[in-house]
C-alpha cells in the first residue's frame, strides 16, 4: 500500500509540469489565433471603409439571333446567337481581373449553348465588352418548351432567352492582388430572330440590364 501511494505521488509530481506546459502552450496558441482573427477583421473593415467596393455593373449591350428554329417531332433546337455583355468596374481604387469566364445560354430554363470567353483585366472605372457566340443544335426536353417555342415563333418570332456569365475574380489594390468573389451574371433577353428569308430583324435589340450577385 505504501509503495503504491508513493509511486502514484511520484507520477502525479512528474505529470503536473507536463500538464502545465501543455495548458500553457494551448492557451498561447489560442491567444495567437484570436489575435490574428481580430487583426484580420480590423484590416478587412479598414479596407472596406477606405475603398468602399461596389458591385460590377453588367448590361447586355447588343444581341443577334441569326437562327433559332425547332425541328418538328424531334424537337431539335438549331441556334446561332451572339450576345455582347458590357461589364463596368464602378470602383475608383480597385482593379479587377476576370479568369475562367464562362457563358451559358438558356431557353425555357434549359441550357442549350456554352461558350468559353477570354480572360481580361479591368482597370478602375473601365468598361469592357465580352462577346459570347453560341452556334449549334440541342434537343429540347418536354412538350412545354416546344409549345412555348411555337407560341413565340408565331408572336413576331421574338424569343425569351437567358444568358448567364460566371467567372473567377481577383482584386488588385495598389500592388496587392487578393482573391475576390465569384460573380454570377444573369441577362434575361427578349430577342427577335432574323427573318428566315431576308436575313434581317425588323426590331432592333434594346440594351438590357443584367442581374449581378455573388
Amino acid at each position: 500500500m505504501g509503495s503504491k501511494s508513493m509511486a502514484s505521488g511520484v507520477t502525479s509530481v512528474l505529470c503536473c509540469p507536463c500538464r502545465c506546459i501543455f495548458c500553457g502552450l494551448l492557451s498561447c496558441i489560442l491567444s495567437v489565433v484570436a489575435c490574428v482573427l481580430i487583426v484580420a477583421g480590423l484590416v478587412f473593415l479598414t479596407l472596406y471603409l477606405l475603398f468602399r467596393p461596389h458591385l460590377v455593373h453588367a448590361t447586355a449591350a447588343s444581341a443577334d439571333l441569326a437562327n433559332f428554329t425547332l425541328t418538328p417531332r424531334t424537337w431539335i433546337l438549331r441556334y446561332n446567337l451572339t450576345v455582347a455583355v458590357a461589364l463596368r468596374n464602378p470602383n475608383t481604387r480597385i482593379a479587377i481581373r476576370y479568369a475562367a469566364v464562362q457563358a451559358d445560354a438558356y431557353y425555357q430554363g434549359q441550357p442549350f449553348g456554352h461558350a468559353a470567353l477570354p480572360e481580361f483585366f479591368q482597370d478602375t472605372g473601365e468598361r469592357t465588352e465580352v462577346m459570347a457566340q453560341f452556334v449549334g443544335q440541342h434537343p429540347l426536353e418536354g412538350g412545354v418548351a416546344a409549345a412555348a417555342f411555337r407560341k413565340e415563333a408565331i408572336d413576331h418570332a421574338r424569343f425569351s432567352l437567358d444568358v448567364k456569365v460566371r467567372a473567377k475574380m481577383s482584386l488588385k489594390v495598389w500592388a496587392f492582388t487578393v482573391p475576390g468573389p465569384r460573380p454570377r451574371i444573369d441577362c434575361p433577353l427578349l430577342i427577335q430572330r432574323r427573318n428566315l428569308t431576308t436575313g434581317a430583324a425588323s426590331t432592333e435589340f434594346q440594351p438590357t440590364d443584367c442581374r449581378v450577385w455573388f
